[in-house]
């Protein structure tokens, strides 16, 4: 292995809340978002049975923070996030719900061992799975689930075989399918199911290629794309490979234009599956390609702006990617730039306050995008920030309560953000927290 690089990638999606309380007299309608900007309009038009009164209220608030990695150069981004609320007050008698914007993280229970390049899926009862990772020096196979509604972790079936760098995914039946990584006995072939109904693990096909560092997606038809990688031979992988679910069978599908490992994959609205930067034997990679399951062909299309791997990259609501962070030539970054489907190309965004790496990026419920922890040539980083998608800036959020990098973050189904684990000042990390 002439290289190692650690990398965790973590994209999760929200949803958007909106409250809304109908009168027939009265009719108030109210935004918020975070901005460091504070605008009201408020205008009145009365007649003889009717008042109507509308202001309008933004604020924006952002967060950046930069940390360093270790040998390999490791390089995580994050983006902004905007919750925006609507509500209708009538003088009449009626009921109001509010959608909060996660700001301030607090601490929640320790997970029961400390980990970090873990994965964590959220099931379909609404518990968080955590799987392996690696703990003082030791690969790992035990798993645990997160109970947000005790906000306790309790520890579930251990896995068959040890495992990090791996990937999980979420299958249409709500099994948990892990494949890859490192193992006790070098990089893994291997895969296994996990039935959260059961709390166990069964072996499943075992992959065509031993990989690392690698992607995985579900594509609409039910089966698991897996990108990429890195092997025992010191290859970045151009190899491809689909998961049947219902055969428990790897086939090979097509190759990658360019080998490439610690990329990232986003499934687009209408399918297909883009992979973005990464790292191979010539550096740091800025290409991106186009996968389409009807064809099992993967496309070039535009390069992005600056090489980068260890990076985040999220699905907006408006259909574009949003990329952030990472690392290059020169080091950690704070650029951001966007993917445009319908045309190809990237275009750069607003810059993050902070460079960073292996951080986290999680997606609201408003369709803005927070990025959390993450190292720089600084050290470890707490800080946070919001992107907004429709302004195209960065502000600061509140600040983790332990600054971390290698970990894992979760949208769970009340809209608040899990981080798990991960490397602080002090080593391997058991402790969690919460953005509320």
């Amino acid at each position: 292995m002439t290289t190692t690089i650690a990398s965790t990638i973590t994209t999760t999606t929200s949803t958007t809340s909106r409250t809304s309380t109908t009168s027939t007299t009265t009719r108030t309608t109210s935004t918020t978002s975070p901005t460091t900007r504070t605008t009201s309009t408020t205008s009145t038009t009365s007649t003889t049975t009717t008042t109507r009164t509308t202001s309008t209220t933004s604020t924006t608030t952002r967060t950046t923070s930069t940390t360093l990695t270790t040998s390999t150069t490791t390089t995580t981004r994050t983006t902004a996030t905007t919750t925006r609320t609507t509500s209708k007050t009538s003088t009449t008698p009626s009921t109001t719900t509010t959608t909060y914007i996660p700001s301030r993280w607090l601490n929640t229970s320790s997970m029961n061992s400390p980990r970090y390049t873990h994965t964590t899926t959220v099931l379909s009862n609404g518990k968080v799975l955590i799987v392996g990772g690696y703990s003082y020096s030791v690969s790992m196979f035990s798993a645990e689930l997160y109970d947000s509604s005790t906000g306790l972790f309790t520890t579930t079936g251990n896995m068959n075989t040890l495992r990090y760098y791996h990937t999980a995914s979420m299958l249409n039946n709500g099994e948990v399918l892990v494949a890859g990584g490192y193992d006790s006995d070098g990089y893994s072939y291997t895969a296994e199911r996990y039935n959260s109904s059961t709390g166990i693990w069964t072996m499943t096909g075992n992959m065509n290629a031993a990989r690392y560092a690698h992607t995985a997606s579900v594509l609409a038809n039910g089966k698991v794309l897996v990108v990429g990688g890195y092997n025992e031979l010191g290859h970045y992988l151009t190899s491809t490979e689909l998961y049947d679910p219902s055969t428990g069978i790897w086939t090979y599908t097509g190759n990658l234009n360019t080998g490439r490992y610690a990329q990232t994959a986003s499934i687009l609205t209408n399918g297909k599956v883009l992979v973005s930067g990464g790292y191979n034997s010539v550096g740091y990679v800025n290409s991106a390609e186009l996968y389409d399951p009807s064809t099992g062909v993967w496309t070039k299309v535009g390069n992005m702006t600056i090489a980068r791997y260890l990076h985040t990259a999220s699905l907006l609501t408006n259909g574009k990617v949003l990329v952030a962070g990472g690392y290059t030539f020169v080091g950690c970054l704070n650029s951001a730039e966007l993917y445009d489907p319908s045309t190809g190309l990237w275009t750069r965004t607003g810059e993050m306050n902070t460079a960073r790496q292996v951080h986290t990026a999680s997606i609201l419920a408003n369709g803005n995008v927070i990025v959390a922890g993450g190292s720089n040539s600084v050290g470890i980083l707490n800080s946070a920030e919001l992107y907004n998608s429709l302004t195209g800036l960065w502000t600061m959020g509140g600040n983790m309560t332990i600054a971390r990098y290698f970990h894992a973050a979760s949208v769970l189904t009340n809209g608040r953000i899990l981080a798990t684990g991960g490397l602080g000042v002090s080593g391997d990390l058991n402790s969690a927290e919460l953005c509320v």
